[in-house]
């Protein structure tokens, strides 16, 4: 291997939800602060909700069905235009592009409603929209069939020349997580008493979009639905066994350990994945990379080639998470912490280092062998 009753008013937007939905590039070159989101959250114990929002946490949440809802409801023009919008994010990834398309048609046909003065809010459970701080987030896809993250995948080329350990090696090294560690934005990472400090690596995210199986490299991007975040975090010190096999898996799939989001953002607001800037701040505090390597065009192997490979040896489902590995070294955290993914205009992935006893079970102690 080489290196998307109406007054009249409303019925003024017909246009624009059909401008959006023929053209899925329309949007495709914009800054942070006015990029297109999807999300799952919740509300006061509402269960999944899908999302859109724009920028980076500092723009409403719309609520995608109660948005079609008051639609309908109104017999707005709009809403005949939109095709069938999936109730979650992974069912969306697999009904394909128009949906999607048509879940951003339908954010700013809304957000230009509500800023004509033509909107009025429900509020309760059909709010249509929720300001970013009264919302949960979860994870853009809650059970993805895969959650797969690369080791050593950054080029360690010091600053004098010296090749890193992993520079030219044949083939990616990947590890699996388990889909239940995940979590999302503004959650907490519980080290629950199991271990007293972890790792913590801010991974740029590649999200599948349709099923593939051996593709090739120069198809590869055809098969991504878009980009999110990952914090890998990882134990060093959590009791377990021996075997090199456990270590992996076992260390970096503990509950919570698989922050991820707070969004998806489509591919194509993201000009180049293979050119994008890597950061973790601790604190406030922006890490430094001690070896330059902090930006995806260090990855030893692309993302085209990433996808091609494992693909070549697995098949790939829509809401497949491939995290692509962090840059080198990594950084420790600790409890009370708070830690941060910022990874070029994808947003901003927050999370609390907590370390709290699971209700009703007592901290698992290591076994003494006599």
């Amino acid at each position: 291997m080489s290196n998307k009753k109406p007054g009249p008013t409303i019925a003024k937007f017909a246009v624009v939800a059909v401008i959006v939905l023929v053209s899925g590039q329309l949007f495709a070159h914009q800054s942070a602060d006015t990029t297109f989101r999807l999300l799952s959250f919740e509300v006061a114990n509402s269960g999944p909700r899908l999302g859109t929002t724009r920028g980076n946490g500092d723009q409403d949440i719309v609520d995608v069905h109660n948005a079609m809802t008051y639609l309908y409801a109104s017999d707005a023009p709009e809403a005949h235009n939109l095709p069938a919008i999936s109730i979650d994010m992974k069912s969306l990834i697999e009904a394909g592009d128009l949906p999607i398309q048509a879940a951003r048609s339908l954010h700013d046909t809304m957000t230009t409603i509500r800023e004509m003065g033509d909107f009025k809010e429900a509020g309760g459970e059909r709010r249509v929209f929720h300001p970013p701080e009264s919302i949960g987030y979860l994870p853009p896809i809650a059970a993805p069939s895969k959650v797969i993250s690369l080791a050593g995948a950054y080029q360690r080329t010091s600053p004098d020349g010296t090749p890193g350990a992993w520079d030219d090696v044949e083939y990616p090294s990947l590890f699996f997580k388990s889909p239940t560690s995940l979590t999302g934005h503004g959650t907490d990472i519980n080290l629950w008493g199991l271990l007293t400090t972890g790792v913590y690596e801010p991974e740029f995210a590649i999200v599948i979009g349709r099923k593939a199986r051996a593709v090739s490299a120069a198809e590869a991007l055809d098969y991504v639905v878009g980009y999110t975040m990952m914090n890998d975090v990882s134990s060093r010190d959590l009791p377990m066994g021996a075997h090199p096999v456990q270590g992996g898996s076992m260390s970096k799939s503990l509950d919570s350990f698989t922050p991820l989001g707070p969004y998806l953002t489509l591919k194509e607001d993201v000009p180049d994945p293979n050119n994008i800037d890597v950061v973790g701040v601790i604190n406030g505090e922006r890490h430094i990379w001690p070896i330059p390597n902090g930006n995806t065009s260090f990855l030893t192997f692309p993302v085209e080639e990433v996808i091609a490979y494992l693909s070549e040896r697995m098949t790939l489902l829509p809401g497949d998470v491939i995290a692509t590995g962090v840059p080198q070294p990594t950084m420790i955290f600790a409890e009370g912490q708070v830690v941060e993914v910022r990874i070029g205009n994808l947003g901003t992935l927050r999370n609390r280092v907590v370390s709290e006893p699971i209700p009703g079970h007592a901290p698992i102690q290591p076994r003494i062998v006599e």
